[in-house]
């Protein structure tokens, strides 16, 4: 009879400590949850903001067309005014001659 009440006190203190430990493993099962869904939010975020920074940059930067355009008018002006340059130069010369 003793021994069946220790052991009926043995099992019942085991089913509680079982219980309880089942309880806490319920708990840390639902925080990994949380956590996954936290860090999942945060690397949404992250994507997002990363996201946007590739947008301002590209709004910063030309399209190569448009640089390409332009670079070939800046060089026209360029070898206008090196003619333009050229042709004063000439005139000059001219006009020391004529001084001289």
């Amino acid at each position: 009879q003793r021994d069946y009440e220790k052991l009926n006190f043995i099992s019942g203190s085991l089913q509680k400590d079982s219980q309880q430990k089942q309880k806490a493993i319920e708990m840390l099962f639902q925080s990994l949850e949380k956590l996954q869904k936290e860090k999942a939010d945060e690397q949404d975020m992250l994507a997002a903001m990363d996201m946007k920074a590739d947008k301002a940059a590209l709004g910063s930067k030309v399209n190569c067309s448009q640089f390409e355009a332009n670079m070939e008018r800046l060089d026209e002006r360029m070898q206008e005014l090196q003619s333009q340059i050229s042709g004063q130069k000439q005139h000059w010369n001219k006009v020391q001659q004529q001084l001289s």
